[in-house]
């Protein structure tokens, strides 16, 4: 395997085996579940161990250039952001959810209490975050785009019309455009921005010589000669080569005589002082292969290609990586260092190949994760016009044996809207130790909507559907962060049925709160050709 060059490196190409740490990521971790343990290996200089939280905040701010009246909600708290995007955070320092349009229009994403919140934050993948900086900067009510300010038709009591078009507006995908299409002709806007008008405007705006975005308190725990265990996890989301017309959505998992076939791979590093050391069992390594589907491509581990040692490795090739690895090596990284965007698609040399690379970087203090978003194109070679674009997950934890998981016990309100259909069906799904409980609404037909809904079901029978990581860790709540960004192919085929009905999921998580268990689920259901079919997002109570 070539670990240096998959760090810098988009994942290649079909039906080859690829190297690439930033492919994929473990499905079913080797290691027993702990309770989402903070890191205590401590500072190596003075033996006390790291916050996880080096600078509290009780305010902070949303840039896409600063944007006003942003509805958000913290605790039992309703607000919207002032005329400098600012938010408050107050003593409790909670998780906070970001809306457009209030609670009943629509949901961006939860953030852990932060300094600063951009669009990667707030809406995950590169993808979702381009779209929401266009969206915000086309309603944009202020004479330029050095501040945006949301339209007084949406922040001020918006009417029912208004909220069900930003409720059904989805982030993903081709279906972007014709989803916003409502709401701006409700607003009377201008034409959609475009997304490398938009790119453009968040690179000026989150520019780190001008926005300092966390604290320089260094992380001495992600620092060389911390003896500390970072584990690598990551997933390929969507990819186009030069000869298609759109992208192709990542499949990870496919169910398959009503089992699922595919993995993710996981690296996992010690920091000694001596090396950066790969430990054995980790598999940074996938095969590609074309779907019979246009509209997908499968990406499943390479099992045969994980390491069955450990591999030393000098810190002067790591350095050479890039971020998180050269501040690791510096034994400098700090939030601020990295929570950095560069979105200006700069050309770097890969290997024998040139490539060029937009990318975000973000620390979280509370979750202690470093989570950095890819968009990549070959330049060169057989693969030039390749892009792909990949989500990746840092952690620090206790010991090789332990690893760190979501886990969904309690209650999630879900929404789903359908592209077609005016109404919204709100559920819960409430997550007990051996069952799920699901009351509510529910949609029947095509828009008719159902309610008084109140069915359980078990882990088991749940996992056999979409929700595939149920009882793939050693507590069956739990699923790891690259689980909860993966697209699946199910057949949905009730007993004693004859006749297969597959479907097509694609999940998005983004973690929040010390337990990881504040983000936003979106689940997303596609048709054979990649056509939104509905979506719905979950989000726990």
């Amino acid at each position: 395997m070539q670990f240096k060059l998959s760090i810098v490196a988009a994942s290649l190409l079909a039906t080859l085996t690829l190297t690439g740490c930033n492919d994929d990521s473990s499905s079913t971790p080797t290691v027993p579940d702990v309770e989402n343990p903070s890191p205590e290996t401590g500072n190596p200089d003075t033996g006390k161990p790291d916050t996880g939280n080096p600078t509290p905040v009780t305010t902070g701010q949303f840039i896409d250039a600063k944007v006003q009246g942003l509805d958000y909600v913290i605790g039992t708290k309703a607000a919207q952001t002032d005329a400098e995007g600012n938010y408050e955070l107050g003593a409790e320092n909670g998780t906070i959810s970001f809306y457009i349009g209030g609670k009943d229009g629509l949901l961006i994403g939860s953030v852990s209490g932060r300094a600063v919140t951009t669009p990667f934050e707030a809406a995950g993948t590169y993808e979702r975050s381009i779209n929401l900086a266009r969206l915000l900067l086309t309603i944009n009510e202020h004479n330029d785009d050095s501040t945006i300010i949301i339209p007084s038709l949406i922040k001020d009591n918006p009417s029912t019309d208004i909220q069900a078009a930003l409720a059904k507006i989805t982030l993903d995908d081709g279906y972007f455009e014709k989803s916003v299409e409502t709401l701006l002709t409700l607003l009377d806007s201008k034409a959609l921005v475009a997304a490398a008008d938009a790119q453009k405007h968040m690179q000026a705006s989150l520019n780190p010589e001008q926005l300092q975005r966390g604290s320089d308190e260094v992380l001495t725990q992600w620092a060389k000669g911390s003896n500390q265990i970072i584990i690598h996890r990551s997933a390929n989301l969507r990819v186009k080569n030069s000869s298609d017309e759109t992208f192709k959505t990542v499949i990870h998992q496919d169910q398959q005589n009503g089992k699922y076939v595919g993995g993710l791979s996981l690296m996992n590093y010690k920091l000694t002082d001596d090396q950066f050391i790969i430990l054995a069992g980790s598999n940074d390594s996938t095969i590609e292969k074309t779907s019979t589907l246009p509209s997908f491509v499968y990406e499943m581990t390479n099992k045969a290609e994980a390491y069955t040692e450990n591999e030393m490795m000098p810190w002067s090739e790591i350095e050479t990586m890039g971020s998180p690895y050269a501040c690791m090596t510096a034994k400098n990284c700090s939030e601020r260092l990295l929570t950095q965007a560069n979105l200006e698609y700069i050309e770097r040399q890969d290997g024998d190949h040139k490539q060029k690379e937009a990318q975000s970087g973000t620390y979280d203090p509370v979750t202690q994760v470093y989570t950095q978003i890819r968009s990549k194109e070959y330049l060169d070679g057989y693969y030039a016009g390749r892009i792909s674009e990949s989500i990746e997950f840092f952690y620090p934890v206790a010991d090789a044996k332990t690893d760190r998981f979501v886990d969904f016990t309690g209650t999630w309100t879900a929404k789903e809207t359908r592209p077609d259909c005016h109404d919204v069906a709100t559920s819960n799904l409430t997550f007990g130790e051996n069952t799920i409980t699901l009351t509510g609404q529910e949609f029947i037909g095509k828009c008719d909507i159902t309610d008084g809904i109140n069915e359980t079901i078990t882990y088991e029978d749940f996992a056999k559907m979409d929700f595939w990581w149920f009882g793939t860790n050693d507590k069956v709540s739990t699923a790891t962060l690259d689980q909860l960004n993966t697209t699946v192919r199910w057949n949905d085929k009730d007993t004693g049925e004859t006749t297969d009905n597959f479907k097509i999921n694609r999940f998005s998580y983004i973690p929040a709160g010390k337990a990881w268990d504040k983000g936003v689920l979106v689940r997303d259901t596609l048709s054979d050709n990649g056509a939104k079919v509905a979506t719905i997002t979950m989000k726990k109570s």
